[in-house]
Parts: structure tokens; sequence; C-alpha cells
């Protein structure tokens, strides 16, 4: 019996490992689920983990990024949020040069929550929500578009297709 109960407690871990475990990849070489991507104090993806200040998680499906994280910063741009090194949590504002904010990224223990982009006025330009899925999918998100007037002219979920693939995507 305590064999048995050692072996049943052996498995659960292996299986808990297997399926907990980040920078995979598939059987043709490409990126396959949760994977931790090294940033930058200007929230540039570098390669080597020595040089980052930051880390946030994305999925991969079989090559394609599924959370990609648009343009951030720029020559003259500050951010406001947490800088020690970890995994992105909370909120983040991006100014432009001028002071005027750019975008505000939300993350939860490395997770992307929402990120909104503004026009240089300030009015909201796209809000990414990454709270809501596809049915029937466990990644996606919608995205909200704004005109410079803050009405909003466009809500489009992004999801696989009918034949499993996903959009063109920046990133």
């Amino acid at each position: 019996m305590k064999t048995k109960s050692i072996l049943t407690t052996f498995l659960v871990t292996l299986t808990t490992f297997i399926f907990s475990q980040t920078n995979q990849l598939d059987a043709n070489g490409k990126k396959d689920g949760k994977w931790t991507v090294y940033l930058d104090k200007d929230w540039k993806k570098v390669d080597d983990s020595t040089k980052a200040t930051y880390r946030r998680y994305t999925y991969f499906d079989h090559g394609t990024n599924i959370y990609p994280m648009g343009p951030c910063g720029g020559k003259g741009y500050k951010l406001e949020g947490d800088t020690k090194l970890k995994y992105l949590n909370g909120e983040y504002k991006w100014f432009d040069g001028k002071g005027k904010l750019s975008s505000v990224h939300v993350f939860k223990d490395g997770e992307y929550v929402s990120c909104k982009e503004y026009f240089p006025t300030g009015e909201l330009n796209q809000h990414f929500d990454y709270t809501k899925k596809c049915e029937g999918q466990p990644h996606g998100w919608i995205v909200y578009i704004y005109d410079k007037k803050g009405n909003l002219i466009l809500t489009s979920p992004t999801c696989k297709d009918k034949n499993g693939n996903w959009p063109k995507m920046r990133g």
C-alpha cells in the first residue's frame, strides 16, 4: 500500500511539473505554451535574462505569439510603475517626451490583464482586454478602438478562426 501511495504522489508531481513548465517547443521546433519574455528598462525584448529589468509571460500556439506587446516607450519616454526586477505586476504608465500619457499596461503576476493606448491629445485610442476570452478557447482578447472624439468605433474579439489559425499580429 505504501508503494502505491509513493507511486501516486510521484505521478501527480511529475504531471504537475510537465504541464506547468514554460518555454517549451512543439514537435516542429516552434514555441508552444507559456513562455517567459525578458524586457530591458525600456520594455524592449532581450534574450539574455541577465540583461533584463522586467519579465512577463506570453503564450504561443505552435509559433504564433498570442499576446504580443505592441510598441512601448521611445526616445524621451518615461515609465511609471514598480521598477524592481521581477515579473510585471500592477499598473505601468508610459509618458511621452512632453509628459503626456501614451499607454497604460496592467499585469497580474506577469500575465497581461489590459493595455490602453492613447492619442497624443489624451483621448483613448485602443483598449485591449485580455480578461475576455473567446468562447471555447483558453486564449484570446477583445480590442476596443476609439476615434479621436472618444467614440467607440470597433469592438473586435481576437481568436482562432474556424481553421484553427490566429490572425496576423504585431509584435
